[in-house]
């Protein structure tokens, strides 16, 4: 491979150590894999959340209706309610959350393209 005049591996046709276009948008310190990565983590616990909370309100109103005091039925009753929706609270929050870093790492997809194309464009002379 050819060598710039410090030694490091040159791209074909870039001057010493300039990168090539297929490098331009290695330098952003946010990694869109990894933000995609990140959406689907938050999905999975996501997941976990729910199957944790439908356990949890099923056991409360198992309680209540086991329980055969009129008073306590009805506390452990208004607790599952409470609760669902302190979990569909916190599911919308996981959704926002995954959503977040999908469009967020398509941005930065698209904006290491963009440079990659422009790069190219200045190289060849078209802008």
């Amino acid at each position: 491979m050819p060598r710039d005049t410090k030694g490091r591996p040159r791209t074909a046709g870039w001057p010493d150590g300039a990168k090539g276009p297929d490098q331009v948008g290695q330098g952003f310190s946010v990694n869109a894999r990894r933000l995609a990565e990140g959406s689907q983590d938050i999905t999975g616990l996501l997941g976990r959340c729910e199957a944790i909370a439908a356990d949890a309100m099923h056991a409360i109103n198992g309680m209540g209706g086991a329980a055969g005091h009129a008073e306590l039925a009805a506390a452990l009753s208004g607790a599952a309610e409470q609760g669902t929706k302190a979990f569909l609270d916190l599911g919308t929050a996981f959704r926002h959350v995954s959503s977040g870093l999908t469009t967020t790492a398509s941005t930065y997809t698209q904006t290491e393209q963009d440079l990659v194309r422009r790069s190219e464009d200045i190289v060849r002379g078209r802008l």
